[in-house]
């Protein structure tokens, strides 16, 4: 795992170092001479005054055929693979030097008359952006913008264009309080009273305690009644957060520890990448040119990596639940239906505190951190559809219904509750019915392949998922199809859990017969050959990202079916090598103590790195410039942060609830007769 992320690290990075140009291919003087994506007036100055008011506002440039430069600028927005659409742009206006510079012009300017062509983003704002004064600030100045664009793109280019007032915000910009509000800081200051509280009687029971230890705190404490009421412990937590593995199951996985640090690192990249396509950008050539070479076919596959933690998953369901024997043949049905719903409702309502406490975020306080021109356009439709679409996430239905939801990662919290569902299921009907097991997953094996192949021909799909300048540029997906119906849909995904199955069948028969694989040349070599296996999927889809083919067609539909489940294949290869010691310096990696705490809170991570993300890219007052230092700096800055947030969530949230749930959830009797490290152990995380 080590020499994998060493090589793409390191591709990835030559890939964003080179200048930025194809030889041959593209001509910065022309490309400068087209208006720029993104041009926003002074907003502190313009605020400045107290009847100042700063519009942001989306731009259509109108056909003009005798036009050089409309030709050059509808040429290159038809590259939708590689380039943005060079006739819609984004443009900061202050209304009171808009009045100003029409003050000595005739009212005879010609407008571009008419609404915008875009009628889905239209549609789309009018759903965003509905705070009382938006629609009347749009009725009152749309007019007025739209001649002053018309006068700027008249003098400067000689065409002409349809404008969107998409916000305006008013020198006192003052959004008032609602229930919502008040219960999320209601909640807050609970929490932290409870925090206090619980952390002052966890200190009193090591005070009276007659003979206290050094390891008062990483001990269970013996009553039910005192571990309640020590849930909250800061420093309980802490240790919880902290603790090393102690038992064999975990020391085994605690290469597992290595995975999901790595695993959430990539995905922080590939969404910093995503986020700062859709900011004011300087240079949008630095990111259209990226996307014309061969290496970033790593970046553009680099969807591939969250299939690794569908395979751990479905890995520690199939073990955990087979060591500790829930269902047996003899199992009466009845009570094979109660295990389900309990090792169910288990999972769901140790998830839900974390994700409720992310929506209530992102619909009352997220707003209020930072101001900017593109502060509303980053952070208002996670306000609107937190509060209005809350049940796509507490039901984990976001994968399903992305259209208007909050918070878009969580898609994966919602495929990977439906699967646990399914494979629950599964391996409930295999213990009980042993028979079973090799046509349930046979018929598994046959939809994992053929579900994304039938897709793929049926729909017109392309063969792979990749992240066109276009898709996210104004924070939600659009015109992607094939990641619509290819990559959220749970069963798209059916292949990572059930490779996790077969990885944990074999590890437990491993471990059964002790079996040593490690110091053997061929295993070595074959950890190797996985990570030249793993360069040549990512790889392989270049031809698909760069080429158009006629659709719809077998060819595509066959390597849409097989190139996630070799790379699920490649992934279950790891785990298995490793759970027997196998990689050398990358399993030593992967084993660092160093991962271990950030291994525990890399659910927080998972769900709170979008929030950072809009607030560190948020800010920004001109069109930045992007190069790839600066790019790298702000992914590890991110990243960082995320983790010291991520951690201040895990302890005062995550572990608290995690801990309740298990007292209230776990009979009483199991815990006595188990080792203190199960009432100590963290609360799984998801990711």
């Amino acid at each position: 795992m080590l020499r994998l992320l060493n090589i793409c690290v390191i591709l990835v990075f030559i890939s964003l170092v080179k200048g930025g140009f194809s030889d041959g291919s593209f001509n910065l003087t022309l490309y400068r001479q087209m208006p720029a994506l993104h041009h926003l007036d002074d907003y502190d100055l313009c605020l400045d005054s107290s009847s100042g008011s700063y519009c942001l506002v989306y731009v259509e440039i109108l056909p003009n055929a005798s036009s050089s430069l409309w030709n050059q600028i509808n040429e290159l927005s038809q590259d939708s693979k590689h380039r943005f659409r060079h006739d819609r742009l984004f443009r900061g206006v202050c209304l009171e030097t808009c009045k100003q510079s029409l003050g000595f012009l005739s009212d005879s300017i010609e407008l571009g008359r008419g609404a915008i062509m875009d009628e889905e983003l239209r549609s789309y704002y009018a759903k965003v952006h509905r705070r009382t004064a938006d629609d009347d600030v749009r009725i009152l100045h749309e007019e007025l913008v739209n001649r002053c664009l018309n006068v700027e793109f008249g003098e400067k280019f000689s065409l002409r264009v349809r404008s969107l007032i998409e916000y305006c915000v008013p020198a006192v910009d003052h959004l008032e309080q609602d229930g919502l509000d008040l219960t999320f800081y209601g909640l807050v200051v609970c929490i932290l009273l409870l925090t206090l509280c619980s952390s002052i009687h966890d200190y009193r029971l090591s005070r009276l305690t007659p003979q206290p230890t050094e390891n008062f705190y990483s001990e269970a404490l013996k009553s039910r009644r005192q571990q309640l009421l020590t849930s909250f412990s800061v420093v309980r937590n802490y240790y919880r957060l902290t603790q090393p593995h102690v038992s064999d199951f975990t020391r085994d996985m605690s290469f597992f520890d290595g995975f999901r640090v790595i695993g959430v690192f990539m995905v922080i990249l590939g969404h910093t990448l995503m986020v700062f396509m859709t900011v004011p950008i300087e240079n949008p050539e630095f990111y259209e040119q990226f996307l014309f070479r061969f290496e970033t076919s790593i970046f553009q596959n680099g969807s591939l990596v969250i299939q690794i933690f569908f395979v751990m998953s479905g890995f520690l369901l199939y073990v955990k639940f087979t060591d500790r024997q829930l269902i047996q043949p003899k199992t009466d049905t009845l009570e094979c239906i109660g295990v389900y719903f309990r090792v169910f409702f288990y999972r769901y309502f140790r998830l839900l505190p974390s994700l409720l406490t992310l929506i209530l975020f992102n619909g009352t306080l997220l707003v209020r951190l930072q101001n900017g021109p593109f502060w509303r356009h980053l952070t208002e439709a996670e306000r609107v559809f937190c509060r209005s679409n809350w049940w796509k996430n507490v039901f984990f239905v976001t994968n399903h219904m992305l259209e208007d939801s909050c918070s878009h990662q969580t898609w994966y919290l919602g495929a990977d509750m439906q699967l646990f569902e399914l494979f629950l299921i599964v391996i409930v009907l295999t213990n009980k019915h042993p028979k079973l097991k090799k046509t349930i997953y046979a018929i598994l094996s046959a939809l994992a392949f053929a579900v994304p192949a039938v897709l793929t021909y049926i729909l017109e799909l392309d063969a792979v998922y990749h992240l066109r300048p276009e898709t996210y540029r104004y924070l939600y997906f659009r015109h992607s199809d094939t990641f619509y119906q290819m990559y959220p849909p749970f069963y798209t995904n059916l292949g990572g859990y059930l490779f996790g199955f077969m990885c944990g069948h074999v590890y437990l028969k491993q471990r059964s017969k002790k079996l040593e694989f490690q110091g053997h040349l061929k295993y070595e070599l074959a950890m190797w050959l996985l990570v030249l296996a793993t360069l040549g999927v990512l790889f392989s889809g270049y031809i698909f990202i760069n080429h158009d083919f006629a659709k719809p067609s077998l060819w595509l539909a066959l390597y849409a079916g097989l190139h996630k489940n070799f790379w699920l294949l490649i992934c279950a290869g790891f785990v298995l090598l490793m759970c027997s010691k196998v990689g050398g310096m990358a399993y030593d990696f992967c084993t660092l103590p160093v991962f271990r705490p950030l291994a525990r809170i890399s659910f927080q991570s998972f769900l709170w790195h979008i929030v950072v993300l809009r607030v560190v890219a948020g800010y920004f007052r001109q069109p930045v410039y992007v190069s790839s230092f600066y790019l790298l700096c702000n992914v590890l800055m991110v990243f960082m942060l995320t983790q010291m947030l991520a951690a201040l969530v895990a302890v005062l949230l995550e572990h608290p609830f995690g801990e309740i749930l298990r007292c209230l959830m776990e009979p009483e009797k199991f815990t006595k007769e188990n080792h203190p490290e199960i009432q100590m152990r963290r609360a799984q995380s998801a990711v």
